[in-house]
């Protein structure tokens, strides 16, 4: 059966899938997600159990249904698409069929926090590397109709990252390093696209250091704290803050991934000259000169020399 993609809306979750450092908890129509991340490292053939929350920030008693689903990332932003009825064996990284959750039906009175318990059964033949899934609350009676009359549910979750340990493969690239090549002004907008060819998610850390045409360091951007998913790229924007820049400088980019630190590096060159102002400097500069020598000439000229008797 093939990989469908759910017409669910899962912009709430899409938000945490994009960085490990982002708030403790996930809310969405007056329910909240604890938390709205969750890693877990579990051998092959091994259970473990967690603990997740799900709190009701509204004033009104919630019926909530928590399910759990697969999901793939397609895109450079981190998005993830859930997915039904999917053939796990076309699906290197589906892990929905590895996890239960209790309960699954749940009642929270305004304010109340609820613990749920999800289980993870790693099969004896799980392939090393990183196994994905989200667990979703989808409160009662909360579907909207979109602009074609279907209808779109909106939900709140977390996402489980699990890693099966042994031979992982882990490799990155940068693919693009850009800044413009020439700018008058700052501020200078750098992107760096980052692509992912591990077994599982990655998370560079880094920064790109700016030097100027002396070779000294002026300025220091760190990278976004956000994973990439398996064999996707995600894109890294940073901008140098300050309006006032003059020649050549370097952009070098130095960043680590991985359990071994494997490096990601890129340089690259870009000049800033403010020619309209510098322009309008020599122009000053030369209207000045020509007005000094033409008052000096006049004063010459106006000079009566003395008469002899």
């Amino acid at each position: 059966m093939k990989k469908t993609p759910t017409p669910i809306l899962i912009f709430f979750i899409s938000l945490f899938f994009l960085s490990p450092a982002t708030a403790k908890a996930q809310s969405a129509l007056g329910v909240s997600a604890i938390p709205p991340r969750l890693e877990i490292t579990v051998n092959p053939g091994e259970v473990k159990t967690a603990q997740l929350k799900v709190r009701n920030e509204s004033s009104t008693l919630k019926t909530l249904t928590t399910t759990v689903s697969d999901f793939i990332v397609t895109d450079d932003t981190g998005t993830p698409i859930q997915l039904e009825n999917i053939d796990e064996s076309e699906n290197r990284w589906a892990a929905g069929s590895w996890i239960q959750i209790s309960p699954t039906v749940s009642q929270i009175k305004a304010g109340e926090t609820k613990n749920l318990t999800i289980t993870v059964l790693a099969p004896a033949n799980a392939t090393p590397g990183g196994h994905y899934a989200m667990v979703l609350h989808t409160p009662e009676a909360n579907a909207v109709l979109d602009s074609s009359g279907a209808a779109i549910q909106t939900n709140v979750g977390t996402l489980v990252y699990i890693t099966i340990p042994g031979d992982i493969t882990e490799n990155a690239q940068v693919k693009e390093f850009t800044a413009p090549k020439f700018s008058e002004f700052g501020p200078i907008n750098f992107d760096t696209v980052i692509a992912n060819f591990s077994d599982i998610h990655i998370a560079p850390i880094g920064s790109i250091t700016i030097k100027n045409w002396f070779n000294r360091s002026t300025s220091s951007l760190p990278l976004e704290k956000i994973n990439i998913f398996p064999y996707t790229s995600r894109t890294f924007q940073n901008t140098l803050e300050r309006k006032w820049l003059f020649g050549r400088y370097q952009a070098q980019l130095n960043a680590g991934y991985g359990t071994t630190g494997q490096a990601l590096r890129a340089t690259i060159f870009f000049w800033v000259i403010p020619w309209r102002l510098i322009i309008l400097a020599l122009a000053t500069t030369v209207i000045i000169i020509i007005l000094v020598k033409l008052t000096k000439i006049k004063k010459e000229k106006g000079i009566t020399p003395p008469k002899q008797s």
